[in-house]
């Protein structure tokens, strides 16, 4: 029979509805968090764990954000060249509601940053029209999940946890060289061109189709940079960066020339110099470093690593031949004996 007492159905959705998370969340959030907490959980690896540990931090619970957004409908946008800007908005704001539900989750257990926050998205209904399938009408659900910790080091206001996707190793090495990070930087861009085929058979560069994708790109550096400055970074590290591309009919019938859709999404973690820090000597190499030692050695026979069974055999075999054979001259001479 379950301990936890009802909770106000309406109130929890009106939470929900302005981009906060459900009562149930936050009662599961306090109790994890609470002086009778005995386990944690988290996506972290083996070795991020420790290495998070051995940089000052002590990890809370795993936390998870999401939003499930429709794209409105778009006007039509045949002979135009530019940003899809209500397609772009539409990835942005549910990524911008998915992070924020995981930043309260963070901010109530208490939580200094969150790392390794992984963004997952996937496409639920596809539009019904338009040229690419995703020129309005579509469903989209982007979810992200990280892990809590507590790093008295990393610099923030008060109850404003920073989120990162940097990994458990990612943040040993940065604070080992005095670095923190300061915020998690996203943008997307969905862009169209307008006839950027040339409509022959000859080869050569499309510099019409190189400029869309060109725009695309630099609006969207153009935006992480601002975030950059806003969260006050020195650097962004961890990119993951990505451009796709596709060539799609321009909408009129019988036209040998194609658009071109560009989507351009790029997440970073900002990072800055940790104020007053020192060099501490003391711990100089990482402690997880494995040796490298050549495979197969015996004596002075050396494998490479893409021998196949047969030759392993072949050279176990004369290797214990030669074994043989110093046994045999090393044995007594009975005739002298």
């Amino acid at each position: 029979m379950s301990n936890h007492r009802p909770i106000d159905m309406q109130a929890s959705m009106q939470r929900v509805a302005a981009g906060g998370i459900p009562l149930r969340a936050v009662e599961r959030l306090q109790e994890e968090a609470g002086p009778h907490s005995k386990l944690f959980t988290s996506d972290l690896g083996v070795n991020e764990f420790l290495l998070a540990r051995d940089a000052g931090c002590h990890p809370i619970a795993q936390l998870m954000g999401s939003s499930i957004y429709h794209v409105g409908q778009i006007p039509d946008y045949k002979g135009k060249t530019g940003e899809l800007e209500i397609i772009s908005d539409a990835h942005r704001e549910s990524r911008r509601r998915a992070l924020a539900r995981l930043f309260e989750e963070a901010r109530l257990v208490g939580a200094d940053v969150v790392i390794g926050a992984q963004l997952r998205e996937r496409m639920i209904t596809m539009g019904s029209r338009g040229k690419g399938g995703d020129d309005g009408g579509e469903v989209l659900e982007f979810t992200v999940v990280g892990t809590a910790m507590r790093a008295p080091f990393i610099t923030h206001p008060p109850n404003t946890p920073i989120i990162t996707d940097l990994s458990g190793q990612d943040l040993w090495a940065l604070v080992q060289d005095g670095w923190e990070p300061c915020g998690l930087l996203f943008d997307f861009c969905k862009y169209h061109g307008w006839h950027v085929t040339s409509g022959s058979g000859g080869s050569g560069e499309v510099t019409s189709a190189n400029k869309v994708v060109e725009s695309a790109r630099k609006l969207v550096i153009d935006r992480i940079t601002r975030q950059a400055q806003q969260a006050q970074a020195e650097f962004v590290v961890g990119s993951e960066f990505s451009i796709d591309v596709r060539e799609v009919p321009c909408g009129y019938g019988g036209c040998k020339l194609d658009d071109l859709d560009v989507n351009v999404s790029w997440f970073g973690t900002g990072i800055r110099r940790i104020p007053g820090w020192s060099v501490d000597t003391r711990a100089p190499v990482p402690p997880f470093i494995l040796p490298m030692m050549p495979v197969g050695r015996h004596r002075d026979i050396e494998l490479a690593e893409d021998d196949d069974a047969s030759e392993i055999e072949r050279a176990a075999e004369e290797a214990e031949e030669n074994a043989l054979e110093m046994d045999e001259y090393n044995e007594p001479d009975d005739d002298n004996g």
